[in-house]
């Protein structure tokens, strides 16, 4: 019999986002099911950190590296350097964004307000000649030398970009089997750029511990409810 507590659960969220749990989470009846969507948020929250740190420190090493080589604190707007249309048009949505706030177009905010996937996007092998070939050591400094090259960091980024993109727009990740590895990616690839920013970041990791335990934690919660 389903009990009050589910009615209102099943009630506030909708068919199609508990379709891709009820696909997967069958056992124990809706205690199961419920379970697994906390553990999803949860497990969403907890990669938040190093997803946010990893981020912020790419663009800044990116915009760093770029602007010591080309002499120029806008080399941004150089099309020689960014020419692709949607790195373009990408740029003056930010700068756009800025104005309508009156916001000084200051090269600091401008790249804060570019995405992850404008800088994800730089890693495609249109700019491999104008851009990375110039600064990928500068780039990423404690990078393998035999691992550095342009295809091997776009298919790293790209993947934590899905990855970001998924927990962003509240999608299931939980039944990823590779969630553990993509958590270490993602630290692996914040070390190539920042030893210091990883450390940091791991003061308040708690991904392996809400992984491991997080979902016996909630049902033992959920199930004085349901």
């Amino acid at each position: 019999m389903q009990s009050d507590f589910s009615t209102q659960l099943f009630k506030a969220l909708s068919h199609e986002r508990l379709a891709a749990y009820q696909n997967r989470a069958t056992e124990d009846g809706h205690l199961n099911l419920f379970s697994h969507y906390a553990w999803n948020m949860a497990l969403s929250e907890s990669l938040y950190p190093v997803l946010q740190t990893l981020e912020i420190t790419l663009r800044n090493a990116i915009y760093d590296a770029a602007r010591d080589h080309f002499k120029r604190d806008d080399w941004f707007d150089d099309t020689a350097i960014i020419h692709y249309h949607y790195n373009i048009n990408a740029l003056a949505k930010a700068k756009n964004t800025l104005q309508r706030k009156r916001k000084p177009l200051d090269p600091g905010r401008i790249i804060a307000e570019l995405t992850f996937g404008f800088w994800t996007s730089l890693f495609d092998n249109r700019y491999e000649h104008g851009l990375w070939r110039k600064i990928i050591k500068t780039t990423f400094p404690h990078m393998p030398k035999t691992e550095r090259t342009r295809q091997y960091l776009s298919q790293r980024f790209n993947k934590i970009r899905n990855l970001r993109n998924r927990i962003f727009h509240h999608e299931p990740i939980w039944h990823w089997h590779d969630l553990q590895q993509q958590h270490q990616d993602i630290l692996e690839a914040l070390e190539w750029l920042s030893p210091e920013m990883k450390e940091l970041v791991l003061t308040v990791d708690r991904f392996e511990e809400t992984y491991n335990n997080g979902l016996d934690n909630i049902k033992t919660e959920l199930g004085k409810f349901c």
